[in-house]
């Protein structure tokens, strides 16, 4: 499951990330309906969302904003169910409103991590542990709704990696750069070439909880992709109990390591917090009692 993601880069930050990572050719690619684009730190369905396409017969790369959940090309109207993701096994196995996508009309979701929640509903973000861009095996779809076309995609999810698995048991599948022209060619089609993609992400991910303000779709801030707290709260500080009784009720595991980022803010409390604690208690000024000012003469 992929329900909410962060993609907080404005768009020349967007191509100059995916240049410098050898995702796109060059830094000025076209970038199609670009002023829909919108900043956010809490993406959810329905927003409009950077994708990268293969343009034409030319088979140049290209970014186009497209409204995440997906409709199908023959659809006239606004449906209620507009799916966000799509299921490898959906794809693989059976007939759906996806099979003309995933021939022709395959894209790349260009975030920088995503969040997921555990049994407990604790929320967590996930980012790539070496900070590249998350790129998202997408299909996308171009429908006329009530006489007006809307560019719709979705996110393909498959089975959880062993490392994913202590928080959910779906994530979705994210894909390297060396992969991406193999994908979002249209020439290729749905072979055994492309099918051994979807597979679970297999690099290295860093993982820590964050605030439940990310829940409602409204706050929208730098907030909701730090820590809760680099001691208390991230995921390393429960892999580490005191007793073996407790680790048995721990439900994550060895697997999901301490969040590397600490924000700057809790740095320079923590360096005030050490200077007054090491401050000599002989030499801290006592503050006079006020009933000194109204002793009797």
């Amino acid at each position: 499951m992929c329900g909410r993601f962060c993609c907080s880069l404005n768009t020349d930050d967007i191509r100059t990330e995916l240049y410098e990572e050898n995702v796109l050719p060059q830094r000025d690619v076209e970038w199609i309906d670009e002023s829909s684009h919108r900043p956010s730190y809490n993406v959810c369905p329905s927003r409009s969302i950077p994708a990268i396409v293969e343009k034409g017969q030319s088979q140049s790369k290209a970014l186009q904003s497209m409204q995440w959940g997906f409709i199908p090309a023959w659809l006239k109207s606004n449906p209620h169910n507009k799916p966000i993701n799509a299921r490898v096994e959906t794809l693989t196995e059976k007939p759906s409103m996806f099979d003309k996508s995933k021939n022709v009309h395959r894209c790349i979701i260009a975030a920088e991590g995503f969040f997921e929640w555990n049994k407990k509903r604790q929320p967590f973000f996930i980012k790539r542990k070496d900070s590249k861009m998350m790129l998202f095996a997408g299909l996308y779809s171009t429908a006329y709704v009530d006489g007006q076309p809307v560019t719709t995609c979705t996110i393909i999810t498959t089975a959880a990696s062993e490392f994913f698995s202590k928080i959910h048991n779906r994530m979705p599948v994210i894909l390297e750069s060396k992969d991406v022209d193999t994908w979002i060619n249209h020439k290729v089609l749905w072979t055994q070439d492309v099918i051994k993609l979807l597979k679970p992400f297999d690099g290295e991910l860093s993982c820590f909880q964050v605030t439940d303000k990310v829940g409602p779709i409204k706050n929208d801030s730098p907030e909701l992709i730090q820590p809760l707290d680099d001691h208390k709260s991230s995921i390393s500080h429960f892999l580490k109990p005191a007793h073996i009784k407790d680790e048995m009720n721990k439900d994550l595991t060895s697997h999901v390591q301490k969040p590397a980022i600490v924000s700057s803010v809790q740095d320079i409390n923590k360096k005030r917090k050490k200077s007054v604690d090491q401050v000599d208690s002989n030499h801290v000024l006592k503050t006079p009692k006020i009933t000194n000012f109204f002793s009797k003469k």
